[in-house]
């Protein structure tokens, strides 16, 4: 199950980084965006570490 939410919550991430970059956003909501994918991101990473994903 470990691996489903790593690979979920790591497209969602980069997902959120696409959308607040392409978009025409304020600069507060384009920001907030970039910042919780980001932080999805590295939750995915760090999920994936004790599974054994070598970097």
């Amino acid at each position: 199950m470990g691996f489903w939410i790593m690979l979920l919550s790591g497209l969602i991430g980069l997902g959120l980084v696409i959308f607040g970059v392409e978009k025409e956003l304020p600069k507060g909501q384009k920001i907030a965006f970039w910042l919780i994918g980001a932080a999805l991101f590295v939750f995915a990473v760090a999920l994936a570490l004790p599974n054994g994903l070598k970097l």
